[in-house]
C-alpha cells in the first residue's frame, strides 16, 4: 500500500537511517576532537618550551650587560686611582689571591683578586666593597715604554653557561702622574 503523504514517507524514511549516522558522526567528531587537543597541547608546550628558552637567555644577556658596565666603572675607577699615585705602585702575590697596592697621600688603595671576586680597600678608613664577582682571571702587569711605566689591568668574566663563543675580557691601561713627568 502506498501513502499519498510523501512528507509522512520521508520521514520513516529517516526515523530508520538516520539515527546510525547520527552515532557515527558523533564518534569521528569525538576522536578528531582528541586529536585536535593532543596538537594544541604540543603547540602549546614547544611555545611555553620556546618562550622559556628565551627568557632565560634574556635574564643572562641583562647579566651580562650588567657585569660590562660595572667592570667598566670599576676599570674606570683604577686608572683614576693609578693616575693619583703619590708613590711606587706594587703587586703583592699570595697564597690567598693577588693585591695591587696605590700609595696616594696619606692612605693606600689596594685592589684583591681572591676567590673570583675583587675587592677594594682603603688602608685609612678600613673601608672595603665588593667590586666585581664572577672573575675568572686577574692579572696586573707593569709595561714600560721608553721612559714611561704604564699599568695594565686584565679581567676576565667567568662563563655561566655550556657554549660560550667568547668570555667578556677586559683591559685597563693606566699611567701614574708621578712617571708622566719624568
Amino acid at each position: 500500500m502506498q501513502t499519498l503523504n510523501k512528507k509522512a514517507d520521508v520521514g520513516a524514511r529517516r526515523g530508520v537511517w538516520m539515527p546510525a549516522a547520527r552515532h557515527a558522526e558523533r564518534g569521528i567528531l569525538l576522536i578528531e576532537c582528541l586529536i585536535y587537543l593532543g596538537v594544541v597541547l604540543v603547540v602549546i608546550g614547544a611555545a611555553l618550551a620556546a618562550f622559556y628558552n628565551a627568557l632565560d637567555h634574556s635574564k643572562r644577556l641583562r647579566s651580562n650587560a650588567e657585569d660590562m658596565t660595572r667592570a667598566l666603572r670599576v676599570g674606570e675607577q683604577w686608572r683614576a686611582d693609578v693616575r693619583s699615585a703619590a708613590g711606587a705602585i706594587r703587586v703583592e702575590k699570595g697564597q690567598g689571591g693577588i693585591a695591587f697596592c696605590i700609595p696616594s697621600g696619606d692612605q693606600e688603595v689596594a685592589y684583591i683578586f681572591s676567590t673570583n671576586q675583587i675587592v677594594r680597600i682603603k688602608s685609612k678608613d678600613g673601608l672595603s666593597e665588593p667590586l666585581l664577582t664572577g672573575i675568572k682571571r686577574c692579572a696586573f702587569h707593569q709595561d714600560n715604554w721608553g721612559t714611561v711605566t704604564a699599568w695594565r689591568w686584565e679581567l676576565e668574566f667567568a662563563s655561566v653557561m655550556k657554549a660560550v663563543r667568547e668570555t667578556p675580557a677586559f683591559t685597563f691601561i693606566a699611567v701614574p702622574s708621578a712617571a708622566k713627568n719624568q
